[in-house]
């Protein structure tokens, strides 16, 4: 017995630095391993309750719990917390009783693999029932917050009535429900949307059909009209033409109808009332009618008056192989080959 105790302590005095390192290794592993598979993580998810048929919840105290969860990180990574809720049963539900329902670990439904609910709070659900009702009730016009960047704005939905069901004590002087608001707050054009009937859907008070509404909000913009006058008529012709165009009228008036902001953001400068003469290959007398061009992407509409152009089409002189000189001014969308905007073709 004394040779062993012997060899036991010889043992342990032989490389005693080594062997404390090691059981401090061990130690360190064994709490890192616990820590990795033993987290805690808490929840909310929501509290339901199954009543009878015809019975509703008049009262609910409680409407989320907060569960406490034990796994390893990458379990309760995989918990998809919206699949999750605690179902509250009421052994007997009266259409005029109450009840106080305890909720634990047990109770609560969805997929935990790999994790154990630890506590569950709170641990009792006070509730009061009362009978169920059917009841159709309108929907208000939703309500819109904020002005459009134009104009005015007009709302239109469907449907305008709903169905709900709940406790008779809630519904029965219920006479209107109203809808999520709407922001249209600088909104410039006309949009649709879904949106939700306000209820106390989320915690269970009663049920509404349909749960949402379409709607349609038109922006309404107040037209405005300006009017140009002595433009002069230029032509749209291919670069490199000997032929000389001579307009009658020379000069027209230019009517714009559209929104203030658009009208407000022309510049006379920027206007080009034009004939395009691009497929005239040969002297003679033609009628076009004018063309406009104005700057930038303009919602508008343009009237010219007059609307037809008399052109007069003559060979321009020169020598042969003479380029005639000409100022050309290009629109914006113009590509290149096509036809150009020729500002010195008026009339002389």
């Amino acid at each position: 017995m004394s040779g062993k105790r012997e060899r036991l302590v010889a043992f342990l005095n032989e490389n005693r630095l080594i062997k404390l390192i090691a059981l401090g290794l061990a130690t360190a592993s064994i709490y890192a391993i616990q820590r990795i598979t033993s987290q805690l993580e808490e929840y909310s998810v929501p509290i339901q309750v199954q009543t009878e048929k015809g019975v509703a919840i008049l009262r609910q105290d409680a409407r989320t719990a907060y569960i406490t969860c034990r796994g390893s990180l990458d379990d309760l990574k995989r918990i998809d917390v919206k699949q999750l809720s605690i179902m509250a049963t009421p052994r007997v539900t009266g259409v005029a009783g109450t009840a106080q329902v305890p909720i634990g670990p047990r109770d609560v439904s969805g997929s935990l693999r790999g994790v154990t609910v630890i506590k569950v709070r709170p641990e009792i659900v006070n509730l009061a029932f009362d009978r169920e009702i059917e009841k159709s009730i309108s929907i208000a016009k939703p309500e819109l917050v904020g002005k459009p960047l134009l104009g005015r704005a007009e709302v239109d939905y469907e449907p305008k009535i709903a169905l709900v069901r709940g406790p008779k004590q809630l519904l029965t002087d219920l006479k209107i429900l109203r809808t999520e608001p709407i922001s249209i707050d600088g909104v410039a054009d006309s949009f649709s949307r879904n949106i939700r009937v306000q209820t106390d859907i989320e915690s269970g008070v009663w049920s509404v059909e349909p749960a949402e509404i379409a709607v349609r909000v038109n922006i309404v913009t107040e037209a405005v009209s300006k009017e140009w006058t002595n433009l002069s008529v230029l032509a749209l012709r291919q670069t490199g033409t000997r032929l000389q165009f001579t307009f009658s009228p020379a000069v027209v008036n230019l009517s714009v109808l559209g929104s203030p902001q658009s009208i407000s953001r022309i510049d006379q400068d920027g206007i080009r009332v034009f004939v395009d003469c691009s497929d005239i290959r040969q002297p003679g007398t033609y009628a076009m009618p004018a063309g406009v061009h104005l700057p930038d992407s303009l919602e508008v509409s343009t009237a010219v008056n007059p609307p037809v152009i008399s052109i007069t089409v003559e060979q321009r002189p020169g020598a042969a192989g003479e380029e005639p000189e000409a100022v050309v001014v290009k629109p914006p969308e113009a590509e290149a080959g096509k036809p150009a905007v020729d500002e010195d073709s008026s009339p002389r």
